[in-house]
């Protein structure tokens, strides 16, 4: 049995494209387990598949507007009524 992989990747603002690092936690089989922002000023969008970061200065309004532009079609975790 393989450990989780870390990478520190490169991730561009959901809602400007500023560009942070992320500390990305993988699987064997390649599944992402978690995200972290590293660098100033930003932090993680939940996201259960894909790592995903905004700036601390934009609103949950553009991050939500930003999120159905870029992946129409998909809920968010919080907002599914299971």
């Amino acid at each position: 049995m393989s450990d989780n992989t870390n990478r520190v990747e490169p991730h561009g603002c959901i809602v400007c494209g500023k560009i942070y690092n992320l500390l990305v936690v993988y699987t064997p089989s390649g599944l992402m387990v978690g995200c972290t922002v590293t660098s100033p000023g930003g932090h993680p969008v939940p996201d259960a598949v894909r790592p995903l970061a905004a700036c601390n200065t934009h609103s949950g309004a553009e991050i939500e507007t930003a999120l159905a532009r870029h992946y129409p079609g998909l809920e968010q975790v919080e907002d599914r009524e299971d």
